[in-house]
């Protein structure tokens, strides 16, 4: 398919909240093929379609998974790793627990700090053809879904930080120009 712009901050669609998803058609298919395109050719992990500039309520991730040369250092398989997930309309049902995890955005490039989160999530979303989903999600794939539901509601990474954090990632992005809205 093809491969869309990921916008960056502070393109103003980056903090508007999205609308429900309400066709399940061929369009909305191709445009989760070109999410995943885009995600994958960026070199993230997940991408929802307002950081492409499209205001539906629409996430796709996938998380790959790999073993480390180093065996205190392994990650636990997951049965969530190497799958894609097309998230339509995602509601995050219950949340446990707390995790602290350093996070990155495609829409706030090589900017990487610790953000606050539920360590688990329960979800209802639907995928590309209708088909309603409801699922459990722990750590890692738990991180990703608050941050592109997030996305969805028009929050950005930095409003879970610090005033001060926020304030210097502001700053940074400012200072490189590289602004598109």
């Amino acid at each position: 398919m093809s491969v869309l712009d990921v916008l960056v901050w502070p393109a103003k669609v980056l903090e508007t909240k999205a609308v429900p998803v309400t066709h399940f058609d061929d369009a909305l298919k191709a445009f989760v093929t070109n999410m995943f395109d885009t995600m994958l050719d960026s070199g993230g992990i997940g991408l929802a379609a307002n950081q492409v500039g499209d205001l539906r309520r629409v996430v796709v991730i996938e998380i790959p998974w790999a073993e480390s040369k180093y065996a205190d250092q392994e990650e636990k398989r997951e049965p969530w790793h190497n799958k894609r997930w097309v998230l339509i309309n995602p509601e995050i049902t219950k949340k446990a627990g707390k995790i602290r995890w350093q996070e990155g955005c495609l829409s706030f490039p090589e900017v990487y700090d610790f953000v606050d989160r539920a360590a688990e999530v329960w979800v209802k979303a639907f995928d590309e053809h209708g088909k309603l989903l409801e699922f459990h999600a722990n750590d890692l794939f738990a991180v990703c879904i608050q941050h592109e539901i997030d996305h969805l509601d028009g929050i950005v990474f930095f409003q879970r930080m610090s005033r001060l954090k926020a304030d210097i990632i502001k700053k940074k992005m400012l200072r490189r120009g590289l602004v598109n809205e």
